[in-house]
């Protein structure tokens, strides 16, 4: 399966998994929250020393220093303040089993690079489907402040694109079975996004 048809997979799914959803708007976001608030950062991190093409390396450090210079974390925090959905230990505890089954992607370092980047770019395409739910149901929670929304519905298409080129390039750099770690992390951002929203 090519890349690019795995991530119109995940896409299928995941637009599925988000208007099926039954669950309370304050839970979802808070549960967003405690998922990825922190997490992304760090998985951008880990990835960065084991990505072996120049694309892919390019496209984390720049996800990275957007992340950082515009203080995403702050700004997703104050969006879940703001729907009054800031999450507690329920929502950190709801999603652990996946976030944990993301954490061993990168417990093996020669496989580290194409897990992390096919990771990213799976998040990356995907949000154009929950980010604007997210938005839809802040408002239903009286936020009135939508920056965190708004900025990640324009800069993810970007990135989206460059992290799509990113894990074409670096699946071509000697992985052993590189189909297996692209569909692996492929089902662990997929089974992240469903635990969200059930």
């Amino acid at each position: 399966m090519t890349v690019y048809r795995s991530i119109s997979k995940a896409k299928t799914q995941v637009a599925e998994i988000v208007s099926n959803s039954k669950a309370d708007s304050r839970t979802v976001i808070a549960r967003y929250t405690a998922a990825i608030a922190v997490n992304f950062t760090d998985w951008i991190g880990k990835t960065i020393p084991w990505a072996r093409h120049e694309t892919a390396y390019h496209a984390l450090v720049d996800n990275l220093r957007c992340e950082a210079s515009q203080d995403h974390v702050g700004m997703l925090l104050r969006f879940a303040a703001l729907s009054k959905a800031l999450p507690s230990h329920e929502e950190f505890a709801h999603t652990e089993e996946e976030v944990s089954a993301i954490r061993k992607l990168f417990a093996e370092p020669t496989t580290s690079g194409l897990s992390g980047v096919t990771l990213c770019s799976v998040l990356e395409n995907t949000s154009e489907i929950f980010i604007p739910d997210l938005a839809r149901r802040a408002k239903e929670c009286g936020c009135t402040d939508f920056t965190y929304t708004d900025v990640h519905g324009e800069a993810d298409v970007e990135h989206s694109d460059a992290f799509t080129k990113a894990t074409e390039a670096e699946q071509t750099m000697g992985y052993r079975d590189p189909e297996f770690f692209i569909t692996r992390a492929t089902e662990s951002a997929v089974n992240l996004i469903a635990k969200i929203y059930t």
